[in-house]
C-alpha cells in the first residue's frame, strides 16, 4: 500500500515537474519570439534579512518576551511551591498551565504577523528596486548557478 502512495506521490511530482518545465519553455519562446529579452536579477535573502533593522527589532523584542515568560514561569512555580497542601499546588498549576498556554499563543501570533509584515515589506523592495533597475525577473541568488545581476547591495542600501 505504501508503495501506491509513493507512485502516486512520484506522479503528481512529474506531471508538476512537467508543467513547470512547459511554462518556462513557453516564456522562454514568448520572449524570444516577441523579440524581448528577459533582465535577471537575483538577490541574497538572507543577507538582506541580516541586514534588515525591523528584523533586528523583532528578534529582540522576541527575547525580551520569552525572558519576561520566564520570569513569569519562576513565580509561578514559586507560588506553587509555597501552597501547602498538594490539592491546592495542583490546581493553582493547573490555572498557571492554561495561563501559560494562553500568553505563548499571544506571543506565536503576534510574532507571526509581524514576521509577515516584514516580508510583505521586504519582498516589496526587493521588487521596487528591481522595477527601477529594469529587471523583468528577480531569482533568490541561491537557487541560481550562474548568470543574472546580483542587486542585493542596492536593496540593503535602500533598507538603510
Amino acid at each position: 500500500m505504501k508503495t501506491e502512495v509513493n507512485s502516486g506521490s512520484n506522479a503528481k511530482l512529474y506531471i508538476a515537474g512537467t508543467a513547470i518545465v512547459a511554462i518556462l519553455l513557453w516564456a522562454g519562446c514568448c520572449m524570444f519570439c516577441c523579440n524581448k529579452s528577459a533582465k535577471v536579477a537575483v538577490v541574497d535573502v538572507q543577507q538582506i534579512v541580516a541586514n534588515a533593522q525591523p528584523v533586528v527589532q523583532l528578534r529582540q523584542e522576541m527575547q525580551n518576551k520569552v525572558t519576561s515568560l520566564q520570569q513569569w514561569i519562576d513565580s509561578s512555580n514559586a507560588a506553587i511551591n509555597q501552597e501547602g497542601s498538594q490539592e491546592k499546588k495542583d490546581e493553582l498549576a493547573k490555572q498557571y498551565q492554561a495561563e501559560l498556554l494562553q500568553r505563548q499563543q499571544i506571543i506565536q501570533q503576534d510574532y507571526a504577523t509581524k514576521l509577515q509584515q516584514i516580508d510583505a515589506s521586504l519582498t516589496k523592495l526587493i521588487e521596487d528596486v528591481a522595477a527601477k533597475e529594469g529587471f523583468s525577473v528577480t531569482l533568490v541568488k541561491g537557487s541560481v548557478a550562474a548568470g543574472g545581476t546580483d542587486i542585493t547591495e542596492k536593496v540593503i542600501a535602500k533598507l538603510k
